[in-house]
């Protein structure tokens, strides 16, 4: 028989399965349209849910961050648990912790950074000015022979105003749609976030039904390291990024500078970053520093590069420990790809999501490979 096999149907007609397509697909020569048609009906089902997770994209981005603070409270509650807590009670402490936190925030550090940005827009050209003023400047232009630089800062000037920031962003309106976007996204977060924490154990249970009966031990155990070892690095994280930006905020106010608490915000958020945070702010708070002064510039790098040998060193093994057990190497790699995939929220999952990935793999894979000592009849 050829590559074309003949089957009766159901109604006596003479169907034809082609072996270059998928088993069990059957193709009606007197029917071409309806094929076709089906298919594509197939192929648009596809392009639509496709468009409808992008259109999500915002509403998925919250959950899933939603979920991973909940996993990073986790510790918290089995260390109040260890304390002889009650599991209720475990909870409702966390809970009430992260909502005085978050009202601790709003109500002390956005009005702060929003005066410090304000007014870090207003001394541009004072800075500016001093730059220009300062023997090190001047002693750079002579040596240099050019005022190129001159022309560059004077172009800073001019063009990095807030008028000219608002008009880059879509205008006064534009910027306001999108404070009310974030202030919603941000209580959106919160509130799933309460109920994941509230909810975390009956959730795992649900999952395990959704497994047969004789996997369910296994996968039940596989679940519970991948909870706690994502819990501890999203604690793990959270808790080196506020020592982090405690760091930057004791040096800059140290330093004298006006906008402290803004730069203590910007490092907390890029040294969320896996390793390669504290690199780019270590260049990023050298610049900031230059504004005060180049002498201002040099103390920084060199305080913040010690602080930030004493982190990798010190810090981190103590609040990681051996529970996040994650190769550099693949730390590096997963925090490229989540940053090329999903911009710095991907970067932020990097390490929780690698170590979920080796856990399924140490636990399941290896020992399933281990056991398979006889080839395949």
């Amino acid at each position: 028989m050829s590559m074309d096999s003949k089957v009766p149907d159901h109604r006596g007609r003479r169907t034809f399965t082609l072996s270059s397509f998928p088993k069990g697909l059957a193709v009606v020569p007197g029917q071409p349209f309806a094929t076709g048609f089906i298919m594509a009906a197939g192929a648009l089902l596809a392009v639509g849910l496709a468009m409808v997770v992008v259109s999500m994209s915002s509403v998925l981005m919250s959950i899933t961050l939603a979920l991973f603070l909940a996993l990073g409270m986790t510790p918290a509650v089995n260390a109040l648990k260890g304390r002889g807590m009650p599991h209720g009670w475990s909870v409702l402490t966390v809970i009430v912790a992260f909502v005085l936190l978050m009202i601790g925030i709003a109500a002390l550090v956005v009005p702060a950074i929003v005066r410090q940005f304000t007014e870090f827009l207003a001394s541009i050209p004072q800075e500016i000015d001093a730059i220009q003023a300062s023997q090190w400047y001047t002693e750079l232009s002579e040596s240099m022979g050019f005022n190129a630089s001159e022309q560059l800062l004077a172009a800073f000037e001019t063009y990095f105003t807030a008028e000219n920031l608002l008009a880059l962003s879509g205008g006064v309106l534009h910027v306001g749609m999108g404070i009310v976007n974030g202030i919603s996204s941000a209580f959106l977060v919160i509130v799933l976030t309460l109920y994941f924490v509230s909810t975390l154990d009956p959730m795992k249970l649900a999952v395990a039904r959704l497994v047969p009966a004789y996997r369910r031990e296994k996968f039940s155990t596989t679940l519970n390291s991948i909870v706690f070892a994502v819990g501890k690095a999203v604690a793990g994280a959270v808790t080196l990024s506020a020592i982090n930006a405690a760091v930057v905020l004791v040096i800059f106010l140290l330093l004298g500078s006006q906008v402290a608490v803004l730069f203590a915000l910007m490092a907390f958020l890029i040294t969320l970053i896996p390793m390669i945070g504290s690199v780019l702010f270590l260049i990023i708070g050298t610049l900031g520093a230059l504004l005060i002064s180049p002498s201002a510039a040099l103390v920084f790098l060199i305080a913040y590069f010690i602080y930030v040998q004493l982190e990798a060193y010190q810090v981190t093994p103590r609040i990681m420990g051996k529970a996040v057990n994650v190769p550099g190497v693949l730390v590096i790699i997963a925090a490229m790809t989540g940053a090329a995939l999903m911009g710095l929220f991907g970067a932020l999952l990097a390490i929780p999501i690698t170590a979920s990935i080796l856990i399924v793999v140490r636990e399941i894979v290896i020992p399933k490979r281990d056991a398979q000592t006889e080839p395949p009849s």
